[in-house]
C-alpha cells in the first residue's frame, strides 16, 4: 500500500498519457483512413505508421518545450517566493539554539532530531 501512495501520481499520470496516445491513434487512423479513401487510394499501415509517428513527435516536441519552460519559470519563482520563508525558518532556528543555550539543553546535530522523535 505504501508503494501505491508514494507512486500513485506516476501511475495515474502514466495511465492518463497512455489513454490519450491511444485515443490520437484511433482519431489519427479514422482522419487517415477517410483521407485515403477521399483520394482513391488504398489504406497502407506503413504510410499511417509513418504519419502517426510525425505527429506525436510534434506533439511532445512542443509540450517538451513548453514543459521546459514551466518548469523553468516554477524554479525562478519558488526561489523568489520562498526566499522569506527560509530567511524565517533561519531566524526561528537561530532563536531556538539560544533558548537551548540559555537553559543549558544540549544542541543535537542536524537529523537526530527526527530519529530521537521516532523512537518516542
Amino acid at each position: 500500500m505504501r508503494h501505491v501512495r508514494r507512486w500513485g501520481a506516476v501511475y495515474v499520470l502514466l495511465v492518463l498519457f497512455v489513454g490519450s496516445w491511444i485515443g490520437q491513434f484511433v482519431t489519427q487512423l479514422q482522419t487517415f483512413h477517410a483521407e485515403q479513401a477521399a483520394h482513391g487510394q488504398p489504406f497502407l499501415w506503413p504510410e499511417y505508421w509513418s504519419t502517426f509517428f510525425a505527429s506525436t513527435l510534434e506533439n511532445w516536441q512542443s509540450e517538451w518545450l513548453q514543459l521546459v519552460f514551466q518548469a523553468i519559470l516554477l524554479l525562478g519563482a519558488k526561489h523568489w517566493i520562498f526566499k522569506v520563508d527560509a530567511d524565517d525558518m533561519e531566524r526561528i532556528e537561530a532563536k531556538i539554539d539560544r533558548i537551548q543555550d540559555r537553559l543549558g539543553l544540549p544542541t543535537p546535530p542536524p537529523g537526530e532530531e527526527q530519529s530521537e522523535q521516532a523512537i518516542r
